[in-house]
């Protein structure tokens, strides 16, 4: 039994590890993810590995193709567009049903989650990687903190899921907000939900993800990425 528990401890730590490698963009789009690379890295079984990877498929971070492996989805606009319009209206149903369902409790997490998120310095993964994964994983807190009022697991699970995809997705294009006053936005999102004021929370949080498309889009037209394969023109 303790060795089955050890097994199960080792392979969650895989799987955090190659998730948090997958969110910082460290796997180029298209690329392929080598299982026999994977396992001298970390010094697992491949079948750990496919394991792992497996579960990062479901999830949508990575694609599976037949006698092909495993593969980082390639960068396009079509797949940009597909992703905002998918996760806009998923942000935007957990945050309406929030509001409805969402204890005193829920409110003291969302200013919480807020404010570690406004005392965290927002920098390019080029200048500090360190510090743009600590605001990744507070940015991450504070709309998982938002959402959890809607009272659904499953809502909030896929939530997550198109979450994670566009997080892949802004670390790829290296969005860093420019042009836009992201803290405002967070701020103002927090602010409609404590405000119990549904209609808005909705409307900030599907421009909030909408702005986050225009820049990916426009990321991708400047780097000249060819948008059916994700190799560069």
């Amino acid at each position: 039994m303790a060795r089955t528990a050890t097994a199960r401890t080792r392979n969650e730590q895989l799987y955090l590890q190659i998730r948090a490698r997958l969110l910082r963009g460290e796997f180029g789009p298209g690329e392929p993810i080598r299982t026999d690379d994977l396992c001298n890295r970390y010094g697992v079984s491949v079948s750990v590995v496919r394991e792992v990877l497996t579960r990062l498929a479901a999830q949508g971070l990575i694609r599976t193709e037949a006698n092909k492996g495993f593969r980082v989805p390639a960068i396009s606009s079509g797949e940009i567009v597909d992703l905002c319009r998918a996760r806009a209206e998923i942000e935007a149903m957990t945050l309406r049903l929030a509001v409805e369902h969402g204890d005193v409790a829920w409110e003291a997490s969302v200013i919480a989650a807020h404010h570690e998120l406004a005392r965290t310095p927002r920098v390019s993964i080029s200048e500090d990687p360190e510090a743009n994964e600590r605001w990744s994983i507070v940015h991450a807190r504070f709309h998982e903190a938002c959402a959890a009022g809607c009272g659904s697991r499953r809502l909030c699970l896929v939530r997550q899921q198109l979450f994670d995809e566009a997080e892949v997705f802004r670390q790829y294009a290296r969005l860093h907000g420019a042009g836009r006053d992201v803290e405002a936005e967070h701020a103002a999102i927090a602010d409609a939900l404590v405000a119990r004021d549904g209609a808005l929370a909705v409307r900030l949080v599907r421009e909030h993800v909408e702005a986050t498309a225009r820049a990916n889009l426009a990321a991708l037209a400047e780097r000249g990425t060819d948008e059916r394969s994700g190799h560069a023109a």
